[in-house]
């Protein structure tokens, strides 16, 4: 088993940007001292790291020209900056998804390791039923949109070959009324049977955690980086480095509180 696979543009940018930011803090830089080298704008240089600028080759080739990067560690670099100049695989749905939810989709489907949601079942795990009543009243077209999207998402997370990925829910979730009974019976059988690894949080222990909006955990590159996806504030879904393993360990310990599924249906 795999958690990844030949990287799409999306993750191949994310990957390039992680070791870069690697290369230059082994090198006691800061991005001020490399920026005013190199005659970057630190802002510039800190949203390559993020993977949130798309580097061309070139300035890929200076950066690790300066870094001393050599021999399989330079062709990688490479690899993924000629990668990182396609289009991710969701660039075709800018009108129900921004651009960072479209990042998140590209990650999903080849990295994702654990995924909380307090509230609702998670979307790859979702039935059309269920999805739609939680769009709620919307233009018909515009729903149609998100369902197809939905699919296509759910294809190609459960096409690829991976560690099972981890499902924590919330008691709440699985016990909530959304679109009523049988919806509900549906949406639970679908869990049942997908083949991932399901536990439910207790009520109590939900109700204690920090991490009252729920988030993901996903590996990439054969571990070289690993990925925090929260909403934030303003609703936004944001992926950022998952620095020191809090997310995965803050996952971990709320995974161990969890009952197994059968438990709970």
């Amino acid at each position: 088993m795999i958690h990844d696979v030949q990287p799409n543009a999306t993750v191949a940018r994310l990957l390039l940007g992680g070791q870069l930011e690697q290369l230059r803090e082994m090198r006691g830089l800061t991005l001020k001292q490399v920026a005013g080298t190199l005659y970057v704008s630190v802002s510039k240089l800190s949203r390559i790291e993020r993977g949130r600028h798309r580097a061309v080759v070139e300035e890929v080739a200076r950066l690790a020209d300066f870094y001393e990067a050599r021999g399989q560690d330079l062709e990688q670099l490479m690899e993924w900056a000629r990668t990182a100049q396609g289009r991710g695989d969701y660039h075709s749905f800018t009108d129900v998804a921004d651009a960072a939810a479209r990042d998140y989709l590209d990650v999903e489907a080849v990295g994702l390791s654990a995924v909380y949601t307090p509230q609702v079942f998670p979307a790859v795990l979702r039935t059309q039923h269920y999805a739609a009543v939680l769009l709620g009243p919307m233009n018909p077209e515009e729903v149609a949109r998100r369902l197809w999207l939905l699919g296509l998402r759910q294809r190609r997370f459960f096409q690829i070959r991976r560690a099972p990925v981890r499902v924590l829910l919330s008691e709440a979730a699985l016990t909530s009324r959304v679109g009523g009974p049988e919806v509900m019976a549906e949406q639970r059988q679908r869990l049942l049977h997908a083949p991932v690894q399901v536990r439910v949080l207790p009520a109590h222990c939900a109700a204690r955690s920090p991490a009252a909006a729920g988030f993901a955990v996903a590996v990439l590159g054969g571990g070289r980086l690993t990925l925090a996806a929260r909403n934030r504030d303003d609703g936004r879904l944001w992926l950022d480095p998952d620095r020191k393993g809090r997310a995965a360990a803050q996952f971990g310990e709320l995974w161990q509180a969890a009952a197994d599924l059968r438990t709970y249906c």
